[in-house]
């Protein structure tokens, strides 16, 4: 079966930055599954699987743009320390949960903690960087009726949009 905009797709991916930079940051690719066309991965590369099959693999470069989009410093805010539970241990590099206005999960990480206020970053961590990504197509099948209900969000142990990550 070939991709198209109604797959539920498993691939195992490594996305480099630069010469040494990777992410996993483990250097090892990871396998992540998602519902195509739902946002779960970077527009250019759900572009860039349509029409391939399990163990088709492809090396995507990808703009910013294309990518996660570019770093807006609109995103990060600095919020009063009150904010946060008092038995919480705030720290630069953790990733939160919340809510926006819409009632859709977003995440967001601490970037520096004050004694009276937290900078918080809602970029994704990605924002703003040109991509190197390789991957294999594992499996593809169509997705459920369920699974086209809704957004269907990161699987990946590494991002927090879902499964065990902090994104």
């Amino acid at each position: 079966m070939k991709i198209d905009k109604n797959s539920f797709v498993t691939i195992e991916y490594l996305i480099r930055l630069g010469e040494e930079e990777t992410y996993p940051p483990s250097g090892q690719p990871e396998e992540i599954s998602f519902c195509l066309g739902w946002g779960a991965m970077p527009p250019g590369l759900e572009e860039a699987m349509l029409g391939l099959s399990p163990e088709d693999q492809r090396v995507v470069s990808l703009s910013p743009e294309q990518a996660y989009g570019e770093f807006d410093q609109e995103l990060v805010m600095e919020v009063p320390l009150s904010d946060f539970a008092p038995e919480m241990e705030l720290s630069p590099g953790l990733v939160f949960e919340t809510e926006n206005d819409e009632g859709h999960t977003i995440y967001f990480i601490v970037q520096e903690v004050g004694p009276d206020a937290v900078v918080i970053d809602f970029n994704h961590p990605l924002a703003g960087k040109a991509l190197e990504v390789s991957f294999t197509v594992r499996q593809v099948r169509q997705a459920s009726p369920e699974e086209m209900q809704g957004p269907g969000g990161c699987s990946c142990s590494q991002c927090g949009e879902g499964g065990s990550r902090p994104h």
